[in-house]
């Protein structure tokens, strides 16, 4: 007989209905008819119960919802990856970010051994020819980047107007965005089955409504792919780790492949394993030791397996790669309540401020709403926990911190998931037992209007902050947003996503600017090279040398304050203002002509 799931419904007043498990006696319920009711032997039990729902727990049935939902979040996403083309009917979108170039041409060279070894990529002659080849960085693993290459051979074609460059931007971006929408729909999914539909709906709309995960989104960074297999990795333990029994064999070993895709692709996923083994010894006790083992084991073969660079010298590559995770060679800085900071130097506090100034309004109350309801059942622990590693490892001295929260956003998945439990709870009435609860409670009408009209500010809040093209930078109401951030002393934006192509298109043709600050010895060829709208216009680009006499002329100052000397934050008297970008009244980046300027103080 096969494992029916059953859905009761219970008539109580206007209506309540409850979805629970099958019980242990199976029922016999006639089914030739559509509604039980039809026949006068039932219709006594169908005033207290009504099946509404039968089918096999092993069949896949995904929502219209979560679906519906995740083209949104594409949708969204990708209105804004025009980095700069020329005469494009693409909105605008941020400019080329610092890590975009290398994060491109790794995915397509990777992208393109595959095309063309195929399974021979992983024999040992090809594995030194691709992975030992020079033009290989293996500062990252293959995962994400393969994403970003991926979508770049197969979407080039769609964009027009970057033939000229080394690389299609726009279509890499698309990896980003496709990324971006999957986590969003996994994550509605699940909520969905486990606490019904008002969680399901309100977490994609917190998730996308959130400016710094969709703006990574927007860009060609390994942040998006990260949030998914983040995402991917936590549901099993969720689903499966949380309940009275330890997992069986099969759901340890999907568990643990999932954090080996994770592991894949990128570093952050060292952060899952002390996780899952505090979560499991104790809640299973002995009984942990199985499933870890598999975790464990299965994780770490997908990891090496996945990731032929390993294999060229497995004991030093592996050390290197991870010493390269928590020992940067070049030393970045963060501007942190108005002072300058080394990498390794943050204060300890420094990634829960920066979570939490950087979460929308809406966020923080559904936080708040949730913490002050019922206590959190077990997945819900799990989430926390999911939450507070990642921003403890952070917080451990001497641990390097840098460009905002970028290193620990995977914590806003689940933050956008606990967030959304309180909205439905306080706003739905939804709570989660076992499987699944939800209930639709005798209402009045202005209760029910009330309710309406609270969603319905939900889901447009929700796009506010996100529909601009440096939703990267945004801080949130917590923090007066960008103004009341700069009052407090933060930085004014990491990426240089003011460079984009409405900037560009208002300096003038055939000229040289010179750029303050310069993060690598890269970033202005790979501009002039990548930007299709400063080739037309034939801009050339050149590092300021911090001396005003042997330097006059157009100066492009990228406000990442962190780096920008503090006479260089403001316009020097005789200096012509040519362009500026600002969002919210604080200035992001900013072109002048210095040809007459008068310096009171040396850059």
């Amino acid at each position: 007989m096969p494992n029916w799931r059953i859905a009761i419904f219970r008539r109580c007043g206007r209506g309540i209905w409850w979805e629970g498990e099958a019980p242990a006696e199976p029922i016999a319920v006639p089914v030739e008819h559509n509604w039980l009711g039809r026949s006068l032997a039932l219709r006594k039990i169908a005033d207290a119960f009504c099946v509404i729902r039968l089918h096999s727990a092993g069949m896949l049935k995904l929502s219209w919802i979560s679906i519906t939902s995740g083209i949104i979040a594409f949708l969204l996403a990708a209105m804004m990856i025009n980095h700069g083309l020329v005469n494009s009917w693409m909105p605008v979108g941020p400019g080329l970010t610092l890590d975009e170039s290398f994060n491109i041409d790794q995915g397509v060279y990777l992208v393109d051994a595959i095309s063309q070894h195929g399974p021979l990529l992983f024999t040992s002659s090809v594995v030194k020819e691709v992975f030992g080849n020079p033009r290989y960085l293996p500062d990252h693993p293959p995962l994400g980047r393969m994403l970003l290459g991926t979508a770049h051979q197969l979407t080039s074609w769609l964009i027009p107007g970057t033939e000229d460059c080394t690389y299609n931007v726009p279509a890499a971006r698309l990896g980003s965005c496709f990324a971006f929408a999957l986590t969003v729909f996994l994550l509605s999914e699940f909520s969905l089955r486990r606490y019904g539909t008002a969680t399901g709906i309100a977490v994609a709309a917190m998730l996308i409504g959130m400016p710094n995960v969709i703006g990574h989104a927007r860009i060609a960074a390994l942040e998006s792919a990260t949030n998914l297999a983040w995402v991917a990795a936590l549901i099993p333990l969720l689903s499966w780790w949380s309940g009275p029994k330890a997992p069986s064999n099969t759901q340890a070993i999907i568990s643990g492949a999932l954090w080996g895709l994770l592991l894949l692709t990128k570093v952050q996923g060292i952060l899952l394993p002390p996780i899952v083994f505090l979560w499991a010894v104790w809640r299973f006790r002995i009984h942990a030791v199985r499933p870890l083992a598999f975790w464990t084991i299965i994780g770490c073969v997908v990891f090496f397996a996945g990731w032929p660079w390993l294999w060229l010298n497995p004991v030093h590559n592996v050390m290197s790669y991870l010493g390269r995770a928590t020992d940067r060679p070049t030393t970045l800085y963060c501007w942190y309540f108005s002072q300058r900071f080394a990498d390794k130097a943050v204060p300890w506090h420094y990634p829960f401020v920066m979570t939490l100034i950087s979460l929308p309004l809406w966020t923080v109350i559904g936080l708040v709403m949730r913490l002050c309801r019922n206590q959190p059942d077990a997945a819900e622990k799990l989430i926390l926990l999911s939450v507070a590693g990642p921003l403890l490892v952070f917080a451990v001295p001497d641990t390097p911190v840098y460009d905002g929260n970028r290193l620990f956003l995977i914590v806003m998945p689940s933050l956008a998931l606990l967030a959304a439990r309180g909205f439905a709870e306080c706003l739905h009435g939804s709570r989660a037992d076992k499987l699944l609860v939800t209930a639709k409670l005798p209402q009045s009408a202005a209760r029910r209007r009330l309710k309406s009209a609270l969603w319905t500010v939900l889901l447009i809040a929700s796009g506010v902050r996100i529909m601009t093209p440096y939703a990267i930078s945004e801080y949130g109401l917590l923090a007066g947003k960008n103004r009341g951030a700069a009052w407090l002393g933060m930085e004014a934006g990491y990426w240089s996503d003011a460079l984009n192509g409405d900037f560009w298109s208002q300096v003038p043709e055939n000229s040289t600017v010179m750029v303050a600050p310069v993060s690598h010895q890269f970033q202005l060829g790979d501009i002039e090279t990548l930007v299709p709208i400063v080739r037309q216009r034939n801009i050339r680009l050149v590092s300021f040398k911090y001396d005003p006499e042997k330097q006059k002329g157009l100066l492009l100052l990228i406000h990442r304050l962190a780096d920008l000397p503090e006479s260089l934050r403001a316009v020097p008297d005789g200096a012509a203002g040519i362009a500026q970008v600002e969002i919210d009244g604080v200035i992001l980046a900013r072109l002048i002509d210095t040809t007459n300027a008068t310096w009171t103080e040396t850059p």
